[in-house]
């Protein structure tokens, strides 16, 4: 038998060789069997075949035959296809230990093997496939007469064009790709390359069920070159159908069978849908394996995958500079995918788009399918994180943590992969999979491109109903974001030319380091500058991931990590709990981390959207009482501080307006308008003061000292911050301390309770300073004369006083249309008078008041252009150059 074995080796080997002048059977012809001359095919060499082109119904397989195939008619390949298809199930039964063993005698497996590679040789040989393909092989394969003919042309012609072909002989190719794929001895040009190889690689390996086939692919790296390309080649043949990928087939039969039953083999829609579900519950990881091989042959090559071959070859062209046949590229080529994926929102046909979207997502999945990024990070893969299981981005994940630790080429690879899946739910797979139950219940509309469901997802987080593993994984993604601005990709888009302008020289990053917080930080003290409106609202919104997570703050967290440990170890970040646990010890941080916190309140002064819990107390307040505000310059803040002397004001609401206003008081920086108005003059007059960077109060005081040295800018929000200190005036408060004696025996004693009502103290005093004015003799102290008078320009007497008799005449109006049932006040929503309105005598009435008020104004303003006299007593205050 071995004997026979090695005679029929050679002569296989003569035949690929195009020695096709030897045309005797691969095996030596049974004793009784019957021997005839073919030539279906007239350009081919006539063919002696024996058993009318099937196995000896007598030799190694009769056991087989007897038991299995005793109704096949022998002829044409019945037996051989017949004892094929037990060998088929008998290496199925090898993995389903549960089904009744079908035996196959190594004997008789050979005796197939021989037989069918014998036949491919010569297509006369074949009879089945010479009829078959006789009209196909004529149209399509006739180039004998040029190149003269060789062993195995013509059935490699026909391979080569099967879409072209008619059903019957395309069925007969197709038993042929079987045949080969199942044993490469079967594929003549794949045995004559590669069979140097397997004898050295792949010694003692079992022919058949496509063994050595894949112990080559195992072994890609040291195959010679012709050997490689045609394992290439075949694989790219057999791309199509699932039965074709042997070792697939059989490793995973169970799984088609459960999963993907109702889809029909070819267009590679079988390896698809295993593909798709290889992730499901009840799929069996020897199978997840293959299919993962799979994948990681397709992202190596484009072209084994046929339906992106097919579907993209436009768009190939198009985008990624290539001019030629897709199949003459150099194997494994895996730029065009990369290039695919680069440009992936500008293909123009949607079928692609999904297509390589779907490669993104298996890139972002599993290190093995992401070519330049498994290669970069082979040897850090290796030292770092050899024992992570691939999948679900573990082994990306592991190479993240480590980044300090990675070589040049890996972090920069990796880099550059984090900032092209920063772009896409779809590419952030532990967050996609974490918050499956989240996307569907809060962002089911919302597309998935341009970081949109990712930013639905930040929205949304704080929600009762969003699970904390989901929460966790968007936190992460937050402070991923935040460590540098090309990971943000919505902020990196709107942005890029404001960056380009104002910050472009903050950060230089290369060979894959991050730019840290700096660019972030940079846009942040630059917004003012910012010209496009897109990239204000991302660099509000990182602001609100900021003040919501001290982690966000990169440079903060850096600088507050001590503080952290030592003061806030078991506060949960998020909410903004953090800074205001790192807040409530201001006087024991160390310096660096009060400098970083202070930034931060000074980005939060300037948009009550940066106060997460003003925010959260004063809801209502801010709905009933400045709904027709817009954020920022602190105009929300303000519009509130000016209502919460109102009835309806939440106590809440005014407590955590109140310390606000007081926490103002210590440095003039968290005071915006302020600290616009009056920058020049700290520069030119407080300097030292500002470089003391205390929280007593030192500039507002020093500004205060300099009062009629300021412009009027200056002095008008000086004089609006001092007003407001009164406002909510407070023993011991940093800026009005001065007055605590004057307020006590000068208020308090008669009226105990005043402090307890905004703006009672300060009208107040605004009273002791006019009567000391009119009566000549100070009633206050000069310190706090001083303070009173800065707090004059808007007249603090005049502003209350105007507050309370609005107040009265609302009252008053309210009475009279309720005594006369006449309308005359207009009230919005929540029954807050907006408007007069007059009518019948009541509008009579009002003009008549006019022209009197009118006549009035008149007359003063005679009397003040000539210089008259006003008959009402008043006492000028002159106030002095310099300090007081």
């Amino acid at each position: 038998m071995q004997r026979r074995v090695l005679l029929l080796a050679a002569l296989v080997g003569a035949l690929v060789c195009g020695a096709h002048a030897q045309e005797a059977g691969a095996a030596t012809p049974a004793k009784n069997a019957s021997t005839k001359t073919v030539q279906e095919i007239d350009f081919a060499p006539a063919a002696e075949v024996v058993n009318n082109d099937d196995i000896d119904p007598t030799g190694n397989c009769l056991p087989e035959i007897t038991k299995h195939c005793n109704d096949t008619q022998a002829g044409e390949g019945a037996l051989a296809d017949c004892v094929s298809d037990l060998i088929a199930e008998a290496e199925v039964q090898d993995l389903e230990s549960d089904s009744d063993p079908v035996d196959v005698t190594d004997a008789c497996r050979e005796e197939v093997y021989q037989y069918k590679i014998s036949r491919n040789a010569n297509i006369n040989r074949n009879i089945p496939l010479a009829k078959a393909c006789k009209v196909d092989a004529d149209k399509h394969c006739n180039i004998t007469w040029f190149f003269g003919y060789k062993s195995g042309q013509i059935i490699s012609c026909l391979r080569e064009i099967k879409e072209l072909l008619a059903p019957a002989c395309a069925k007969q190719i197709f038993k042929l790709q079987m045949d080969a794929a199942t044993d490469f001895r079967a594929d003549p040009q794949l045995y004559e390359s590669c069979k140097d190889d397997a004898a050295t690689l792949c010694q003692g390996v079992k022919y058949g069920g496509g063994r050595v086939q894949a112990c080559l692919r195992d072994k890609r790296m040291q195959l010679s070159w012709s050997c490689e390309e045609q394992l290439f080649r075949q694989e790219l043949e057999d791309a199509d159908d699932i039965r074709l990928s042997v070792r697939l087939y059989t490793r995973c039969i169970r799984e088609k069978r459960k999963f993907c039953s109702e889809v029909e083999p070819g267009s590679a829609k079988v390896k698809d849908c295993l593909e798709s579900h290889r992730n499901d519950e009840g799929f069996s990881s020897d199978c997840r394996e293959q299919v993962n091989t799979m994948i990681e042959q397709r992202v190596r090559d484009f072209r084994l995958d046929s339906r992106l071959r097919t579907t993209c070859e436009s768009d190939i062209y198009n985008m990624c500079a290539f001019f030629g046949d897709v199949d003459t590229l150099d194997t494994e080529d895996t730029s065009v995918i990369r290039c695919l994926q680069d440009y992936m929102n500008e293909i123009s046909s949607p079928a692609c788009r999904s297509l390589v979207r779907k490669y993104k997502e298996l890139a972002s999945e599993d290190i093995r399918f992401d070519v330049p990024l498994a290669e970069a990070c082979y040897e850090d893969r290796q030292r770092l994180c050899a024992g992570v299981q691939p999948g679900s981005a573990r082994v990306i994940r592991c190479l993240t943590n480590g980044r300090d630790k990675l070589s040049t080429l890996c972090r920069a690879t990796l880099f550059d992969e984090e900032v092209r899946f920063s772009e896409n739910i779809d590419f952030q797979y532990p967050m996609k999979m974490a918050c499956a139950k989240e996307l569907k219940m809060f962002c089911k509309d919302v597309p998935h491109g341009e970081a949109r469901a990712i930013r639905c997802l930040q929205d949304k987080k704080e929600d009762a109903d969003f699970s904390k593993e989901c929460r966790k994984h968007v936190e992460e993604y937050e402070a991923e974001a935040s460590s540098d601005y090309r990971l943000n990709y919505r902020l990196s888009k709107s942005c890029r030319d404001d960056i380009s302008a104002l910050c472009s020289s903050v950060c230089s990053a290369e060979d894959g380091q991050t730019c840290g917080g700096t660019v972030l930080r940079c846009l942040t003290e630059r917004k003012d500058e910012i010209k496009n409106d897109a990239c204000q609202q991302e660099v509000l919104y990182f602001e609100k991931m900021e003040v919501s997570n001290f982690n966000n703050d990169v440079i903060l967290a850096a600088a507050c990590r001590t503080d952290v440990q030592q003061f806030c170890a078991d506060i949960l970040p998020g909410e903004g709990r953090m800074h205001e646990c790192l807040r409530s010890h201001r006087a024991q941080l160390s310096d660096s981390c009060r400098r970083e916190e202070l930034l931060l309140e000074e980005q939060e002064a300037e948009n009550v959207e940066l106060r997460p819990g003003l925010l959260r107390v004063c809801r209502s307040e801010r709905r009933a009482f400045c709904s027709m505000v817009s954020p920022g310059q602190a105009r929300v803040f303000r519009c509130l501080a000016e209502k919460m002397g109102d009835p309806d004001f939440g106590d809440a609401c005014r407590k955590e307006i109140t310390t606000k206003l007081l926490r103002r008081q210590a440095n003039w920086k968290l005071d915006p308008s302020l600290r616009k108005a009056c920058k020049p003059a700290v520069t030119e007059l407080c300097a030292t003061e500002d470089a003391a960077n205390s929280e007593e109060g030192l500039v507002y005081k020093c500004l205060a000292h300099h009062y009629m040295d300021v412009d009027e800018g200056c002095q008008k929000e000086l004089g609006r911050a001092v007003h407001m200190a009164f406002y909510v005036w407070q023993p011991d408060a940093i800026l009005t301390s001065e007055c605590d004696a004057d307020v006590k025996t000068l208020c308090l004693a008669s009226r105990p309770n005043m402090a307890s009502t905004p703006g009672a103290v300060g009208q107040c005093l605004a009273s002791k300073l006019e009567e000391g004015s009119k009566s000549g003799t100070s009633l206050l102290s000069d310190k706090c004369i001083a303070l009173v008078d800065v707090a004059e320009p808007p007249n603090m007497k005049q502003a209350f006083e105007a507050s309370l008799t609005v107040a009265l005449l609302q009252s008053q109006l309210s009475a009279v249309e309720s005594r006369t049932g006449l309308t005359m006040l207009k009230r919005d929503n929540q029954g807050n008078a907006q408007d007069l309105t007059l009518t019948g005598w009541t509008a009579l009435l009002g003009i008549a008041s006019m022209v009197l008020l009118v006549a009035f104004g008149v007359n003063v303003a005679y009397k003040r252009y000539r210089g008259l006299p006003d008959q009402s007593g008043y006492t000028l205050v002159v106030k002095g150059k310099g300090g007081r």
